[in-house]
């Protein structure tokens, strides 16, 4: 692996938004100190100085900052490079690693609560994660995403504070959102047991955050008061979270091609009348009414986000514990990565909220996932003058257990 290099503003404006590779995650702005940048039209934008030049700071090419872009996912340390910083003081055994990253163990499961399956999305696991933490009070809050009141089918970030709210944002929308703004809320709210649920892009800026080195602020002419505001920007929204679900994910849509133009438009389905999606190799759209229609997925990835084609990890592998439904309906995928994930689900399992089956009984879900890791990993595009080691993990990496 080539020397660290340090990130600043100037090279994530340039080399992250300019260049395209922006995931919308929102972590720059949530963690900017100092007012710099805004969350606009679903991207940073630097505000501070109107006639400035986008990718101009003047805090950090004054006395020096660049808190962004410490904790942006498509900047060093990527995924790859963090996921032995995450797992380094991890209990052995056991741990394997495979192309879809670091385990302990990989097993289908799916909730024992009847009014989860009803509203959940696959198996319904993270939701009953969700309740069972608010519950057993291991959390007291959770940011995840959640219906937009204002706009239907849309998703909005929302910090939720108990079972009940955890239960009405059970499921999917298939197009982004920035859920790692919620932590804000968290800030606001006092919630300092977070559990974050996201895809792998918004999974990996919490992980930043969580594993940055405020050492990297430190540059001797800084006065003390702004060492210590920019060292808890870098660090105290992570530290709020003390559990973190991946959620899998190759590409997501736009909302105003895939919902609005194709399905209300084209498809004369209004979007206040959809209840909730599912993708399974085709798009499944569940009304309200109890009428299912579906779509080719080939359609809906016209509207694919191309931001999203900068992206290598399918599974979350920095997360505690990864889920999805790749193949399968009605259970889902769980990946336990760290010994907390795991203690959390095999206590979950004791208690009668999941039931769980082997693997072995859904091959043909294990090999898609095994599939759609690898081409995830080899697609991820090199900007330029930037040596594929920085962007990308090792192709050839072996999977150490048979699966």
């Amino acid at each position: 692996m080539p020397d660290p290099i340090k990130s600043t503003f100037k090279q994530m404006m340039n080399e992250v938004v300019a260049y395209g590779s922006c995931c919308e995650c929102g972590a720059c702005v949530l963690v900017c100190p100092h007012n710099v940048i805004d969350y606009v039209d679903g991207k940073p934008k630097q505000v501070a100085k109107a006639s400035a030049a986008h990718d101009f700071c003047g805090i950090s090419e004054g006395i020096g900052c660049d808190v962004c872009a410490q904790v942006c996912p498509r900047l060093y340390p990527r995924e790859f490079q963090l996921a032995e910083q995450v797992f380094a003081h991890e209990p052995e055994p056991p741990m394997y690693e495979g192309i879809f990253g670091k385990y302990r163990r990989i097993v289908a499961a799916r909730s024992t609560d009847a009014k989860v399956l009803a509203t959940c999305q696959d198996g319904g696991v993270v939701t009953t994660m969700l309740a069972y933490g608010f519950e057993k009070d291991i959390i007291n809050g959770a940011a995840v995403s959640a219906r937009d009141p204002e706009k239907p089918a849309h998703p909005i970030p929302k910090l939720v504070t108990s079972r009940e709210e955890a239960l009405e944002t059970a499921g999917s929308w298939y197009t982004y959102c920035p859920n790692d703004l919620a932590l804000k809320q968290a800030e606001e709210k006092g919630a300092d047991r977070v559990a974050f649920v996201g895809v792998p892009c918004q999974v990996t800026p919490i992980r930043k955050m969580q594993q940055a080195d405020p050492k990297v602020l430190e540059n001797g002419k800084k006065k003390e008061k702004h060492l210590e505001r920019q060292t808890k920007f870098l660090k105290g929204f992570g530290d709020r979270v003390v559990l973190t679900i991946g959620l899998l994910c190759t590409e997501v849509f736009t909302y105003e091609g895939l919902m609005v133009d194709k399905i209300q438009n084209d498809m004369g389905i209004p979007l206040d009348q959809v209840e909730k999606f599912n993708v399974k190799g085709k798009v499944l759209i569940y009304k309200k009414d109890g009428e299912m229609v579906d779509m080719p997925l080939k359609r809906a990835q016209e509207y694919a986000r191309p931001e999203c084609h900068h992206c290598g990890d399918f599974t979350g592998e920095v997360a505690d514990i990864s889920c999805g439904g790749v193949g399968m309906m009605d259970w889902t995928i769980v990946i336990l990565r760290t010994s907390k994930g795991e203690e959390l689900f095999d206590e979950m399992v004791a208690d009668g909220r999941l039931e769980t089956k082997s693997m072995d009984e859904f091959e043909n879900s294990m090999k898609i996932l095994l599939r759609l890791a690898q081409r995830q990993h080899e697609r991820v595009p090199v900007p330029p003058a930037r040596d594929p080691q920085w962007v990308r993990p090792d192709f050839a990496r072996p999977t150490d257990r048979s699966v």
